[in-house]
C-alpha cells in the first residue's frame, strides 16, 4: 500500500466559526475552521479520517463539533468538552453523533483541582461507562502533576487518558516526571499519547526524541497522530510544512530506532486511532 492510499487518522483538529467563544474566552480567532479547508490540506498525505476537538474558547457548547460528525459520520469521531451538570440525554446524544472522549484543558488553568470533587468523579464514571476517555491537555512541564492527579480522581473506573502534544513535558524534555507518572498510572489505565503540535513544545524540544521515548513507556500500539489544525495561537505559514513533516515521519527510517517500518506506520497512522475512536477501518 502506497503512503498516500494508506488511512490517515487525524486525531486532533478543530472546527469554528470566526469570533465566535465565551465571554470570558482568552482568544477567538477572527477566522472560520472549515471542514473543508482541513481536507484541502491533508487529504494529499492519505485516505482522511479525523477526530474534531472540541475547542477551549467555545467552552461546553458543542453544537459545532456534534454537526461535524453528524454530516460525515462515517469518517469523522469528536472530543467534547462537558462539566458534570451534563445531562445523561446529552451524553448519549453524543454518543450517537460520534463523541468517544472529553477534554480537560488545563493549560493556564489554576482551578484545576476541581477534578477531584465528588461531582467531577461522578462525571468520569458516567464516561466511563459509554467507553469514552479523558483527555488532558496541560502547559509545559505541569503533565506529571495534574495527570496523577486525574488518575487518582478516575480510581477504578477505567476511563483510559490521553494526553495532548506529545504529553508537554518542560525543560528536561525526556526526563521529564510525566513518563514516570504514566508509566505508574498504566498500572490501573491504558494510556495514550498524541504525537502533535511540536510549535507548542519548548523552543528547541526535539519532538521525534519525545516521539521514541513514548513508544518506550505506552507501547507502539498506544500512539497517535494530530494536525491541531487550524493552530490556533500558533497560526504561520510554516505550519502546513511542519504537519505534513509530523505525519510523514512513521514513514521514514530513523536509524534503526523503528520508524520507517510498515507495522510502526501503519499503527500511527491508522489502527491505534481504529481501535480508540472506533472507526470502521
Amino acid at each position: 500500500m502506497t503512503r498516500n492510499a494508506m488511512p490517515l487518522v487525524d486525531c486532533h483538529f478543530h472546527l469554528f466559526d470566526a469570533g465566535t467563544g465565551m465571554p470570558a474566552a482568552r482568544y477567538r480567532p477572527a477566522y472560520s475552521a472549515r471542514i473543508e479547508d482541513w481536507q484541502s490540506l491533508l487529504a494529499p498525505l492519505g485516505d482522511l479520517y479525523g477526530v474534531v476537538v472540541q475547542t477551549s474558547f467555545l467552552g461546553t457548547d458543542n453544537a459545532a463539533l456534534l454537526a461535524a460528525l453528524r454530516a460525515r459520520p462515517g469518517r469523522l469521531r469528536g472530543v467534547a468538552v462537558v462539566d458534570p451538570s451534563v445531562t445523561d440525554g446529552q451524553l448519549a446524544a453524543m454518543q450517537a453523533a460520534g463523541v468517544r472522549g472529553i477534554r480537560l484543558n488545563f493549560f493556564g488553568d489554576p482551578e484545576w483541582r476541581r477534578i477531584g470533587t465528588a461531582p467531577w468523579r461522578t462525571l468520569f464514571e458516567r464516561i466511563a461507562l459509554l467507553g469514552w476517555h479523558v483527555e488532558l491537555h496541560t502547559a509545559n512541564g505541569q503533565g506529571a502533576a495534574l495527570l496523577s492527579e486525574l488518575d487518582a480522581s478516575l480510581g477504578d473506573c477505567g476511563a483510559p487518558v490521553v494526553l495532548d502534544h506529545f504529553g508537554r513535558p518542560g525543560e528536561q524534555g525526556v526526563r521529564d516526571p510525566v513518563f514516570a507518572v504514566a508509566e505508574r498510572t498504566l498500572q490501573r489505565r491504558q494510556v495514550w499519547v498524541k504525537f502533535s503540535a511540536p510549535y507548542r513544545l519548548l523552543p528547541g524540544t526535539d519532538w521525534r526524541s519525545l516521539a521514541m521515548a513514548w513508544r518506550r513507556v505506552v507501547g507502539q500500539d498506544r500512539l497517535l497522530l494530530g494536525s491541531d489544525w487550524p493552530w490556533t495561537n500558533h497560526e504561520s505559514s510554516a505550519r502546513a510544512g511542519e504537519c505534513a513533516a509530523l505525519f510523514q515521519w512513521p514513514c521514514e527510517p530513523t536509524g534503526g530506532e523503528g520508524a520507517g517500518d510498515g507495522g510502526f506506520a501503519e499503527s500511527l497512522r491508522w489502527r491505534n486511532a481504529t481501535v480508540l475512536y472506533g472507526f470502521g477501518l
